[in-house]
């Protein structure tokens, strides 16, 4: 006699950016995978796509231990390399060594798990979700801030940090086939001065900012140019920042909001304010996916 099984939902995870304070989403992680939740499909945006990309790789444990016992010197070491400012002011290219000891010289599809990493092409002003290529080099181009590091070049775009455009990429998830998606806030809300452009712009309408002057078809921005045009699209997109602006089934958001971008040593600290709020959370994840 055939009984036929019930499926179970397939679960997606969404990672914000938040610089150091993405290491959160490593206690994330860690306690949902503890309690049994499945996690089929993972992506993330700026720093998260780092631990995103690794959870895929199979080597989480390995970036939680280089971020904790990690010191303010080594961090700069990886991240200070200066270049001529013509687009920026690092190169980036010891920031893609570092994340290559996590995940390689993989491919997109060596990962163990399905993994979408999201960026913002700065050119045409959209978000773009790599789910092809080199994984180092999708999360170059995520993490790319600009006028600070230099933007990614391919395939006719000019890639930037995807917290420009898509602060929690959760939108993708659901496209790839995820029934249930869980996503993950360690960042901060805008600064008083986005907010504040912001409404006095009353939000225009994104096409009137997208092609000023028809002028899309630059194949090389100044680092002045490319600022102008991340704050132009932050201003424009300031609801992107809030995590109530994205779909999603469930929300953990870590007490994490005080620490600032340059608190490199409180990766420990994160990772356990991440742990507690999935903690507080697991209940209502068991109950929604009936496990």
């Amino acid at each position: 006699m055939n009984f036929k099984q019930e499926t179970r939902k397939k679960v997606g995870l969404a990672l914000s950016g938040g610089f150091i304070r993405s290491s959160a989403s490593i206690g994330i992680i860690e306690v949902l995978e503890e309690n049994n939740i499945p996690i089929d499909i993972i992506s993330g945006c700026s720093s998260g796509a780092a631990v995103a990309a690794a959870y895929a790789a199979g080597t989480l444990p390995e970036l939680k231990k280089r971020l904790i016992e990690g010191s303010r010197k080594d961090y700069w070491k990886v991240i200070f390399e200066p270049t001529f400012p013509k687009e920026g002011f690092l190169k980036g290219k010891r920031n893609q060594k570092f994340f290559e000891e996590f995940v390689d010289d993989k491919n997109f599809v060596e990962m163990d798990k399905k993994l979408i990493i999201a960026a913002t092409d700065i050119m045409k002003m959209e978000e773009v979700f790599i789910t092809e290529g080199k994984v180092s080099e999708a999360i170059i181009s995520t993490t790319a801030v600009p006028g600070i590091f230099v933007p990614v070049k391919k395939d006719g775009k000019i890639l930037i940090d995807g917290g420009n455009f898509n602060m929690i990429p959760s939108k993708p998830l659901y496209d790839q086939g995820a029934d249930y998606v869980i996503a993950a806030w360690a960042s901060r809300r805008p600064n008083i001065i986005t907010r504040t452009l912001a409404n006095l712009k009353k939000l225009r309408k994104r096409e009137k900012i997208i092609c000023p002057k028809n002028n899309c078809e630059e194949k090389n921005f100044h680092i002045f140019r490319l600022i102008f045009r991340a704050i132009s699209l932050s201003v424009n997109q300031i609801y992107n920042f809030y995590h109530h602006s994205y779909p999603y089934d469930i929300l953990i958001r870590p007490e994490i909001e005080h620490i600032k971008r340059y608190q490199v040593n409180s990766a420990a600290f994160c990772i356990e304010e991440g742990r507690k709020a999935a903690q507080k959370i697991i209940p209502q994840i068991k109950r929604d996916l009936g496990l």
